[in-house]
């Protein structure tokens, strides 16, 4: 007659297919800021070239205006000054990555352009100032307070944006 109850060996087992269950899943829950982080890059970097795109379409000035302190920026057409329409939702072509759940956590860091991208007919970048990139624009995003960062960078005179 046997008796009801698990012997030690499978309680062993079972302790161990658990532990192995949870190394693979912890990376998962560390990781998912840094895909936060690559999901905002990808997002300046589409929002650049849109921007740019627009500029060459429409034969006017566009720009995008970064505001590190509340982590937001937003797409403008210069010669008018008003915030232009994003293409996806119809309304002003505002981000905010305190408002969007996605890019919850996510800072940007800095800028090394004044804050202010704008694009002339031709697509070349100029800053905020109006003066052509000499050097390669850079934005710089962080997420959990440093310990993961990453960049956009858009090409002086061509501005070409790329994902570092």
């Amino acid at each position: 007659m046997r008796k009801q109850g698990f012997t030690l060996i499978e309680l062993v087992m079972l302790i161990v297919i658990i532990g192995i269950v949870a190394l693979v899943a912890m990376p998962k829950a560390v990781t998912s800021q840094a895909v936060r982080l690559e999901a905002a890059c990808q997002k300046i970097a589409s929002d650049l070239r849109y921007t740019q795109g627009m500029a060459l379409a429409q034969q006017v000035r566009f720009g995008i205006s970064f505001d590190p302190v509340s982590e937001a920026y937003f797409v403008y057409r210069v010669n008018i000054g008003t915030v232009a329409m994003d293409p996806q939702t119809r309304n002003d072509f505002n981000v905010s990555f305190v408002t969007l759940n996605e890019f919850k956590g996510i800072d940007i860091a800095s800028t090394n352009f004044s804050n202010k991208i704008e694009f002339d007919s031709a697509g070349a970048p100029y800053d905020g100032n109006g003066v052509i990139l000499s050097s390669q624009g850079v934005i710089t995003l962080q997420a959990q307070a440093g310990a993961y960062s990453r960049t956009v960078r858009i090409e002086a005179k061509t501005g070409k944006v790329s994902v570092q």
